[in-house]
């Protein structure tokens, strides 16, 4: 009896740990996976481009969303300067898809298929970015860097996404710090 007892208790912990060794990494796919939903809206965004004889790179555009990005990092505790590359990272390799998308578009283009309203696109790529930015801030607060490179890597799923991309985007989130 004692002994089935104490397999009841080992098993117990067993579980115990295992779930928390489960739970840390969702948190990490839980950014890539918002950062995936933000990559997804490329497709529309490239579509209403090409559709309105837009280019594909917008700087002004950009600016706001990287001053946007830092002043809502400085508000979540994590250093403004820090998130900069990661922002930059997240605006080039969708950029990145755009074109890959246009090019392809060359050669064949998208049949039977509109792409959203550029604006109503913006609204939810911009509610994407801070929840982005509220994962990573909750995760470091937490005192959880983001160490699971594969599976960040994997969660990265999106058509005309390279691994480059993908590369670049875990280097600059490993450099994002909270405030000082």
């Amino acid at each position: 009896m004692n002994r089935n007892y104490f397999s009841k208790i080992i098993l117990l912990v067993g579980l115990s740990c295992s779930a928390t060794a489960l739970a840390a990494p969702a948190i990490n796919s839980d950014v890539a996976s918002l950062i995936n939903q933000r990559l997804s809206y490329m497709k529309d965004v490239a579509g209403y481009k090409a559709v309105n004889h837009l280019p594909v790179e917008d700087l002004p555009q950009e600016d706001k969303v990287l001053a946007s990005a830092v002043q809502q990092a400085e508000k979540l505790g994590l250093a403004g300067e820090s998130v900069k590359p990661f922002v930059q990272a997240q605006m080039d390799a969708a950029k990145a898809i755009q074109y890959r998308y246009r090019a392809d578009w060359l050669s064949t283009p998208e049949q039977g298929w509109q792409p959203l309203p550029l604006d109503q696109v913006r609204s939810k790529i911009n509610a994407l970015s801070a929840s982005i930015l509220n994962g990573i801030s909750e995760q470091l607060a937490q005192g959880k860097p983001f160490t699971d490179k594969p599976a960040f890597l994997h969660a990265l799923d999106q058509a005309n996404l390279e691994q480059g991309d993908k590369t670049r985007l875990w280097e600059a989130l490993q450099k994002i710090s909270l405030k000082k």
